[in-house]
Formats: C-alpha cells, structure tokens, sequence
C-alpha cells in the first residue's frame, strides 16, 4: 500500500471516528451540540460522501448507522437547548428571507402582493427542523 493511499486511508478513519464522536456528545456547549446534530444527519441520510467513505475503508454504512441508532441519545437538556437554537435560527432565516424578498422586488420592480414561490418554504423550516429533534 502507498504511503499516499495509508494517509487518505488514515485521515478518512479519522473523519469518519470524529463524525461518531461528535454523535455521541452528552454535553450542553451550543456548538458541540450542533455538530452532533450535523454528524448524525451526516452519517443518516446516507449521503454520498459518507458512502463513499465507508467503502474505502471496507466498513458497511449500515455497521455506523445501526451503532448510531441504538448508542445516540438526545438528553432532555439537548432537547431544550437545540429547541432555542432551532427558534433563533427560524427566526434569522424568516428575517433574512424578508431581507431577499424586499431587495428581489426592488430589483426586479415586483409588486409587494407578488412573492417569490421560495419564501414559503421558510415558514416550513420550523416544523422541518422540530421533526429532526
């Protein structure tokens, strides 16, 4: 084996560890509490990159998956701080969206009774985001 394949090799084993670390946080901290959540989607939606990174390394998606499903746990203290971030985050996106929604139709001189088809998603975004916690 090349010494360039052993290092891939080494740092995809280390991302792939990390990402299930970071699934298993216990703690509180806002932003190791996001990356939990980031790594579980992660490694659960089957995305083609975590796909590709088991393959490499002769590890079967579903092996992580399944150590997921029945080791990862969602405190009740998780729950209510992910709640709070999942609020303030709803509401950024809504202000945001009003933001994009004002300058498209300045720009494209739109008349304020017209919205764009995509500023209905983001009233979904927080019932998207509870079903995931």
């Amino acid at each position: 084996m090349s010494t360039q394949l052993k290092s891939q090799e080494g740092l995809i084993t280390a991302i792939l560890t990390q990402s299930v670390e970071d699934a298993k946080y216990t703690g509180t901290n806002k932003i190791d509490l996001q990356h939990k959540i980031e790594s579980i989607n992660w490694i659960m939606s089957n995305e083609l990159q975590f796909k590709e990174y088991c393959k490499l390394l002769n590890i079967e998606t579903s092996y992580i998956q399944n150590k997921i499903k029945s080791d990862v746990k969602i405190t009740s203290e998780q729950k209510i701080i992910l709640e709070v971030m999942t609020e303030k985050e709803t509401v950024r996106l809504k202000v945001k969206a009003e933001s994009d929604k004002k300058k498209l139709m300045k720009k494209q001189k739109i008349s304020a009774a017209v919205s764009p088809r995509w500023y209905n998603i983001i009233s979904k975004t927080k019932n998207y985001n509870e079903e995931r916690i």
